[in-house]
């Protein structure tokens, strides 16, 4: 049967799970939103399905539940940011924050988070930025997932990267990407619908390759681009977590696997003012001219739609806001279980239709 969960009711659930392990209510309203966001915008990977592992986390007392964010350095538009081993979409919104301030008052900020945790979506921060008129540039590495360009060892996490651009009338162009062929989260997803991966996206441990998402969770994930993928991990791995004072490389902490440390993630925010280049709506209105073209080019047989970085996932949003967030079984089986633990009625928060 399948069931839907409104977005009020999914940040609502996450909160009140949160809440059971001593998290502030504003702190688990940001967990909440954040996470709400992914799902909204079809990335089930990093959204509710993240929540017992944070909780987890939690409660072996890998993740800081009230965290003390410092300033460690600071010039101008350039920070650095201690997170306290807090919350990762804590400390990253308030970094994100910092840097959207800063870049209204200097044109242009960048600000490095280090001894942060897993801190969702990417898209979610890049995107503050642009709803404040700014081009926002934001990444993250993560634990070790991804072997080097012909290798077999993992050396790199999938280090995503994500810019948004604000437009006018039309959506905001947002790119947000992992330097792996796909992200985990995606093997993650297939193994628990017990389906098979492509061949391509992963190698077994003695480097083969695989369609087994078991095998592959086991072995390593395949840059995207062959070695420009490659290139781009270590390029992030090195701003985010080398240049931020972060672990790096095979030194990060898993966020599923290492369950004596914490990750000491890294992050860097960049904000940029585009009113400094030209006045700002014009900017958008030419951005929405270049949307225009993009969309209007010739298109190759039996394709009637091309779509900009993003607009997949906004109008996923507008899908789903109106319509419900599908929950799949075997999701709805973990959170049960989760809430069950908790003594909270998952059902009172679902529905079984799209009725929204």
């Amino acid at each position: 049967m399948e069931l839907y969960i409104s977005e009020e009711n999914e940040r609502k659930l996450i909160t009140d799970i949160l809440k059971k392990v001593d998290i502030d209510k504003s702190d688990a309203d940001k967990v909440g939103d954040v996470l709400v966001s992914a799902d909204l915008r079809g990335i089930a990977s990093h959204g509710i399905a993240r929540l017992p592992i944070y909780i987890k986390r939690l409660q072996e007392g890998l993740i800081n539940k009230n965290p003390n964010l410092k300033v460690l350095r600071e010039d101008r538009g350039v920070l650095l940011l201690d997170g306290d081993n807090g919350l990762g979409q804590v400390a990253s919104s308030i970094a994100m924050k910092k840097c959207i301030d800063r870049s209204k008052e200097y044109g242009f900020s960048i600000v490095g988070l280090k001894n942060s945790n897993h801190f969702g979506i990417a898209a979610y921060y890049s995107m503050m930025a642009s709803e404040n008129d700014l081009v926002g540039f934001v990444a993250t590495n993560t634990s070790p997932l991804m072997a080097p360009f012909g290798g077999c060892e993992a050396m790199l996490g999938t280090n995503p990267f994500t810019v948004s651009i604000p437009a006018g009338k039309e959506a905001d162009i947002v790119l947000d990407m992992a330097t792996s062929l796909v992200p985990r989260g995606k093997i993650e997803v297939s193994r628990r619908n017990g389906q098979k991966i492509p061949i391509g996206w992963a190698i077994d441990k003695d480097g083969n390759p695989t369609d087994d998402p078991n095998e592959a969770l086991n072995g390593t994930l395949l840059p995207v681009g062959g070695p420009k993928g490659y290139g781009m991990a270590i390029v992030v791995d090195i701003l985010a977590g080398l240049m931020t004072g972060a672990t790096y490389l095979n030194e990060v902490g898993s966020l599923f696997g290492d369950h004596d440390r914490s990750q000491n993630l890294g992050m860097v925010m960049v904000g940029l003012d585009v009113s400094r280049f030209m006045e700002i709506e014009k900017f958008k209105e030419k951005i929405d001219q270049y949307i225009y073209s993009i969309r209007n080019s010739k298109k190759v047989t039996g394709n009637d739609r091309i779509y900009l970085p993003g607009e997949i996932e906004y109008n996923n949003t507008v899908k789903n806001r109106q319509n419900g967030i599908k929950l799949s079984d075997a999701l709805v089986e973990e959170i049960r279980e989760l809430c069950d633990s908790f003594g909270i009625a998952f059902d009172d928060y679902v529905m079984k239709a799209s009725t929204i």
